[in-house]
């Protein structure tokens, strides 16, 4: 890994998140609240010292990206993403402590959503801005736009995109890395104009169906009200809201192909089908099991349909308590944690690929039980996939799972009991935000002792990250040129 490298790049990244902060800022002068101002306006000025400094540390760096450049750029990043996204927040008192402004940072940018903040109504709208504006960056990736902005990265582009994506699978768009990042771009901003347009049309103010457009499409789950989406009591913006959040966990690349005039690719696809069938199968247990609790079948069908979405798109918002549901209902949703969306989405989790590989591995073992000769390849869809990826997923869902048991341990360690701590650690890693127990959808984080938060801000990084890019730069390899 090249130092000098890593520093430009970096750079350039922050010149994108001070033009970002530029957004609360407006806000904040707008409302005319000259406190918030101070906080975003000496945060923003923060950002850009550092990234001039860095810019000038990675003067005369080749233009060659590396893989292990590419590492090092993602890792550095996200770590200050924590850093100066918690500043405004500590600086305005809206979030005092570093422990607990830094997870809620991590928390958006990770589009996990998990906050530590009991009265989201009582912020300024420049800060609930922040906090929503963050998942929309993060969803897509701030590195991914990066990608789509500075032409000049040539192959160095497609490690950058490898790293930053999510899924064990990534295919192209386009045949250049940069026009796949503009062409990714270009259809999140459109979802986004057209879930704001149906939100207003819906009866939401316009300031609160930007933010939650942008925690939608992102599936993270931060609200500008403290009873999330529950709190407007509307059919119409809860019916909006899942259907995008459904479009926001699947692959974005399909809907690349439904413009180009390809809309038989979205039902083609083997990972699509997969993920509407699991949600149709949790959607009908939970239909079944809280009926009762409403007034008519299509509320129940409505409020069943949300709260499976948005555990399986990871996106994490409310209409309900789902930690009241029946025992096997909740079940279902704590397994549905650790799935989470589709491969190339902004959703967290496994992934429904590498779940439904699982399937096709165990049933491809079951056949060999009965004829141990036999050679029978793992098939995805119409293609047999490599026996390098088959090795991939194993290794990453082994990961997944030992990084769970550790941080559950760790959390239990800290004094939460066994429910809220599996479930905080899964929820985490998986980018949902509420769990069961002391951190289920009515509860928030602030009571995990700072640490803890720490630890679970790990989660989410390594769970946005993948885990593997994240934990490749501890090893010595990396460091060397």
């Amino acid at each position: 890994m090249n130092p000098r490298t890593v520093a430009r790049l970096t750079a350039r990244i922050l010149a994108i998140v001070a033009a970002l902060m530029l957004a609360p800022v407006g806000i904040a002068l707008f409302d005319g609240a000259s406190h918030t101002l101070v906080a975003y306006g000496v945060s923003l000025a923060a950002v850009l010292l550092v990234a001039i400094l860095l810019n000038l540390i990675g003067k005369g760096a080749p233009d060659t990206v590396h893989r292990k450049d590419a590492i090092g750029v993602v890792c550095l990043c996200w770590l200050l993403l924590g850093v100066f996204g918690a500043l405004p927040f500590v600086i305005e008192g809206s979030i005092p402590n570093p422990a607990s402004a830094v997870f809620e940072a991590v928390s958006g940018f990770t589009t996990t959503g998990a906050t530590v903040v009991a009265d989201v109504d009582g912020l300024s709208r420049a800060t609930n801005l922040w906090r929503c504006l963050s998942h929309w960056i993060g969803g897509m990736g701030i590195v991914v736009l990066f990608v789509a902005v500075f032409p000049t990265l040539g192959v160095g582009a497609k490690h950058l995109f490898r790293s930053e994506v999510a899924g064990p699978i990534t295919s192209g768009l386009r045949p250049k890395i940069k026009q796949t990042a503009l062409a990714l771009w270009w259809v999140y901003g459109g979802l986004t104009a057209l879930c704001v347009l149906l939100y207003v049309l819906a009866g939401m103010p316009i300031f609160d169906a930007v933010c939650h457009a942008f925690s939608t499409l992102g599936t993270g789950g931060f609200s500008t009200k403290g009873a999330s989406i529950g709190h407007y009591d509307s059919a119409a913006i809860d019916w909006i809201t899942i259907i995008f959040m459904l479009i926001a966990g699947m692959n974005f690349g399909l809907y690349y192909e439904v413009v180009r005039g390809r809309a038989d690719s979205v039902w083609r696809n083997y990972e699509v089908r997969f993920y509407l069938l699991v949600n149709l199968a949790i959607i009908a247990v939970i239909f079944v099991s809280t009926q009762d609790r409403h007034d008519d079948a299509l509320t129940a069908l409505r409020f069943a349909s949300f709260q499976t979405l948005s555990v399986t798109s990871t996106t994490g918002f409310m209409t309900e308590d789902f930690d009241t549901y029946p025992n096997f209902a909740r079940y279902l949703l704590f397994l549905a944690m650790f799935m989470g969306g589709c491969a190339g989405s902004t959703a967290g989790g496994l992934k429904v690929s590498r779940v439904y590989a699982l399937f096709k591995l165990a049933a491809r073992e079951l056949r060999l039980v009965v004829q141990p000769q036999a050679v029978i390849s793992v098939r995805l869809g119409r293609s047999a996939i490599q026996a390098s990826v088959v090795h991939s997923i194993l290794v990453f869902v082994a990961a997944y799972f030992g990084l769970f048991a550790i941080c559950s341990a760790f959390m239990v360690l800290l004094g939460l009991d066994l429910i809220t701590a599996m479930s905080a650690v899964v929820a985490c890693l998986s980018s949902i935000g509420p769990g069961l127990a002391g951190v289920g959808p009515t509860m928030n984080y602030e009571f995990v002792p700072p640490v803890g938060k720490l630890v679970l801000s790990f989660c989410m990084i390594a769970g946005r990250l993948e885990i593997f890019v994240l934990l490749a730069i501890l090893t010595p390899e990396v460091w060397r040129r």
